[in-house]
């Protein structure tokens, strides 16, 4: 009766900060009228948000709330926890305020994203590749060693303002990392798009014979099928995991069903990451841990992730079995992708979640305001 949710302490609690979130409402608003009142900027509290467009070139600052995707931008003032009210004190939460309209709005705790020109949507230390949202329609600075392949200008496909899109017939991403890049501890790939194939290569490493020959050597592969199953290629031998299905895979993949889906109306944003010191994988989804598992191989076999001579690859894949091999591209819109050769932690992935779909609603409502316009 005392503590649980509906308990009197925590009714108690709850009451107090209603109060306050009142109050504090009531001093923003009359600093507001104060201001019309008066038309002195000594009234004139917050911090001036602006919108990402042409005319505000890399003078831009936004808010963006993530349960409901709302972005204040242009006519809206951030008020940051600790600013000074007059006949108030300092404010307890955060708040977005328009004096035009008398909009006063309390933002959720840890429920929203402040972004700025030259912000890092993501962690930026250890990362390989980098399609991010920010820096899309320029393939020179994912990284080093990077090269596209298959986007010729007027096909309709690479950067389209709002994403990158591969054409499921020769376009994809290929990555060679530096031989002092050392990815035998662990890496993290994050993987965010949208499409309606039923099969999508992620990540892969392979190996061809030769340019005029079909014969592979496939050192690992990452995959999404039928939309919502996730795929991994672990080694060429067994691989002991409670992931491992003998009835329908061979004993060397993983696989985990239904961790979502990519033909959302929003995509889905897949995060996985390998501790090789632990033989662990994780999958997360949309920010959210999904699970993990432990295998008793890991890609190792045949130099397998620290083989530098077989490139990374995004989009592109092969299938098959005894040297008789189809190679496999896919049909997707990338909102942004990310190669580490570390493990991020939960933390971290979620903040990299949130940035960066953040931003990417913002690029999405500004296109559609200048089609507007």
């Amino acid at each position: 009766m005392l503590t649980n949710d509906n308990g009197i302490l925590m009714q108690a609690q709850k009451a107090k900060e209603e109060t306050e979130i009142a109050s504090e409402k009531e001093a923003i608003q009359l600093t507001i009228i104060n201001k019309e009142s008066t038309n002195n900027n000594k009234y004139n509290i917050g911090e001036e948000l602006k919108d990402r467009t042409l005319a505000n070139g890399d003078n831009w600052k936004i808010v963006s709330v993530n349960d409901t995707k709302k972005i204040y931008g242009t006519g809206y003032y951030y008020i940051n926890k600790g600013t000074n009210l007059e006949n108030y004190g300092e404010t307890k939460y955060e708040w977005i305020i328009n004096y035009d309209t008398g909009e006063v709005e309390k933002l959720p705790e840890d429920g929203y994203i402040k972004l700025a020109y030259g912000d890092n949507l993501a962690v930026t230390k250890g990362i390989i590749l980098n399609v991010d949202p920010i820096n899309m329609g320029n393939s020179d600075s994912w990284g080093e060693g990077v090269k596209v392949y298959g986007i010729q200008a007027g096909d309709g496909y690479g950067w389209n303002k709002t994403e990158f899109k591969l054409d499921g017939v020769d376009d994809y991403i290929e990555v060679y990392p530096k031989q002092d890049v050392n990815v035998e501890n662990g890496l993290t790939f994050e993987f965010y798009a949208k499409s309606s194939e039923d099969y999508i290569a992620m990540l892969g490493k392979t190996l061809k014979g030769n340019t005029d020959s079909n014969v592979y050597s496939n050192k690992f592969r990452m995959q999404i099928r039928s939309y919502h199953d996730f795929y991994c290629c672990m080694s060429s031998n067994n691989c002991e995991s409670d992931w491992v299905d003998n009835i329908n895979t061979a004993a060397h993949w993983i696989k985990k069903k239904d961790i979502g889906t990519l033909n959302a109306e929003d995509g889905g944003y897949l995060t996985m990451t390998a501790d090789i010191d632990n033989n662990t994988i994780s999958l997360y989804w949309n920010g959210n841990y999904v699970d993990s598992t432990t295998c008793s191989n890991i890609w190792m076999t045949g130099g397998g992730l620290t083989d530098y001579n077989i490139p990374f690859t995004v989009g592109f894949n092969v299938q098959g079995t005894d040297n008789k091999y189809t190679e496999k591209y896919s049909k997707v819109d990338i909102y942004a992708c990310r190669l580490y050769n570390k493990v991020l932690t939960s933390d971290e992935v979620k903040a990299n979640y949130d940035k960066t779909v953040a931003y990417h609603n913002v690029l999405v409502q500004s296109e559609k305001e200048d089609g507007e316009n």
